[in-house]
């Protein structure tokens, strides 16, 4: 078995760990896309005893918080919008508040539509009315939620997105070293993978990037290994130029590529490369 054949192996399995989580991390993704195009837009959805921040543009002709006119709060007030403070937007500057909805903790399940308006009758800004939606615990809101995740779990599918893009992250780091580690590996043992064959009027003739030394020369023997470990077929060396040895194989009936071409430069290191 070639010393270093677990580099591989581990490489192999990162890599495919970091194909399912990124691929789960897309579909968390489409669910919490696909869980916002089938719900009901704009709606926010609370439950008793919550508090939901909100803020918006200053209704028309209106400089004061107490000048504001509410409409569609629940006539107990067990939902209700309460502004807070105004203050100049981040991006035009202009006048803006922020407040929040705020749901009793005895408050019943039901629909409310509450805008903010200004006292004179301008036209309503749409960007002032909330539609709000008070189910009678988190179970039920889960429970009806668009997000496929969410019904299952209680938790967000932009959770799930970010944790598997993550997890995913880190299984390709964990793959790129691994090939690092093996490229390192087989450069020490004078072997390279191999990356072209092609069949010739000489025989089936393989590249492989193995660094040419002075003792490279043609008809220098070598071997070819599954990455494994396990012999193929003997070979020898026809050029070495550009740090590529290009090498005629004896019995190519079984090489691929992504095999293992080492040189036998002498038995010592013959004996490395064949160590398990």
């Amino acid at each position: 078995m070639i010393a270093g054949a677990g580099y591989v192996r581990w490489q192999k399995r990162a890599g495919t760990f970091a194909m399912v989580v990124l691929v789960a991390a897309l579909l968390s993704f489409a669910d919490a896309l696909v869980g916002g195009l089938t719900g009901k837009h704009g709606t926010i959805n609370l439950v008793p005893d919550s508090r939901y921040a909100i803020s918006g543009p200053l209704p028309p002709k209106t400089t004061e918080i107490k000048e504001f006119v509410i409409e569609g709060q629940a006539r107990n007030g067990r939902v209700r919008l309460v502004p807070e403070t105004i203050f100049s937007g981040y991006l035009f500057g202009g006048a803006m508040w922020r407040g929040a909805i705020v749901v009793d903790p005895l408050a019943r399940q039901g629909r409310y539509v509450i805008s903010v308006k200004d006292r004179f009758g301008e036209k309503q800004n749409p960007a002032l009315v909330f539609k709000v939606r008070v189910w009678p615990d988190q179970a039920t809101r889960n429970a009806n939620a668009p997000s496929l995740l969410t019904r299952m779990t209680g938790k967000s599918p932009y959770l799930f997105a970010i944790g598997f893009a993550l997890c995913g992250i880190a299984a390709g780091g964990a793959n790129f070293l691994l090939g690092r580690l093996w490229a390192r590996h087989l450069a020490a043992h004078h072997c390279g993978e191999i990356y072209k064959l092609r069949h010739t009027e000489h025989g089936t003739e393989i590249t492989c990037e193995i660094h040419c030394l002075s003792a490279v020369h043609p008809g220098m023997p070598g071997a070819i290994y599954r990455a494994s470990g396990e012999m193929l077929s003997a070979a020898h060396v026809s050029t070495c130029e550009n740090n590529q040895v290009l090498m005629l194989v004896d019995t190519p009936q079984f090489v691929r590529l992504g095999d293992v071409a080492c040189l036998q430069l002498d038995s010592t290191e013959g004996r490395d490369v064949e160590a398990g």
